[in-house]
């Protein structure tokens, strides 16, 4: 098997599902902010709504690879966040730097358990710990899905400052995503390798659209490349081909069937 094939295969099982596509559009969410687009949160503090929402994807992206309670936990009430940054219910700075926390917490969660056989913290009742475990990043994905249901419902009839075709589409475009992500966490083993093909590709694609609209603005270049090669990266492991989820590649021809 070539390194190429190889590669395809481990970023197949391991990367082309919805959890890659939160943490792209999360990390690059948020570092449109943090470093070219600051000046414009300095300028008019109303932007600081975006950094608790990025944060948010990425928490909960990060909170899909660990699979762990705690980071579970720590991911849904970064969701939560969302409703008190879109309403401005209170100011930007405090959502944001709660959601700094969150973040760095879910790092460092994310480091103490990477190699343990069991949860650092969960409830010692069983079946609380696995309702948890099974629930908690659905009640996050559907907190994901406020970002459009605030704008939409609210802010947009309420002639809000946020009136740009980016904003639309890309809020317009979170609500298929999100119904493909709990799909994904719900469906069978087979239908959820679709759903989380399918999740990798329409984030992937709400990002290349979001970024392309944004085309006169040079310094969302990087961000809308990195996409491409990773959206490419996705294509070439999906068209390779692999062992079917669950079985063993099949023996060399010399090699004796098992028994």
């Amino acid at each position: 098997m070539s390194v190429f094939s190889r590669f395809s295969g481990y970023f197949s099982r391991k990367f082309l599902n919805g959890g890659t596509v939160l943490v792209v559009m999360g990390a690059e969410w948020l570092y449109l902010w943090l470093v070219p687009w600051y000046q414009s949160y300095v300028d008019n503090p109303q932007w600081g709504h975006n950094y608790a929402e990025a944060a948010a994807f990425l928490v909960l992206g990060l909170a899909y690879f660990n699979r762990r309670v705690v980071t579970d936990t720590l991911a849904f009430i970064a969701t939560l966040l969302i409703i008190p940054a879109a309403l401005e219910l209170v100011p930007h700075s405090a959502t944001a730097i709660t959601s700094a926390v969150i973040l760095l917490l879910t790092i460092l969660d994310m480091f103490f358990e990477r190699k343990r056989s069991r949860d650092l913290w969960q409830p010692s009742n069983q079946r609380l710990s696995f309702w948890l475990k099974k629930h908690l990043p659905r009640f996050s994905y559907i907190m994901l899905a406020h970002i459009a249901f605030i704008y939409f419902l609210v802010r947009l009839p309420s002639d809000t400052y946020e009136t740009d075709l980016v904003t639309k589409v890309f809020d317009g475009m979170i609500i298929p995503l999100v119904v493909l992500l709990l799909m994904e966490d719900m469906a069978g083993i087979v239908k959820s390798v679709l759903a989380k093909r399918a999740a990798f590709f329409w984030g992937m694609l709400t990002t290349i659209v979001s970024l392309g609209i944004l085309v006169n603005q040079p310094e969302t270049y990087p961000t809308l490349v990195i996409t491409i090669i990773v959206t490419v990266m996705g294509i070439a492991a999906m068209r390779t081909k692999q062992p079917a989820e669950g079985k063993a590649p099949p023996a060399p021809p010399d090699a004796p069937a098992e028994k």
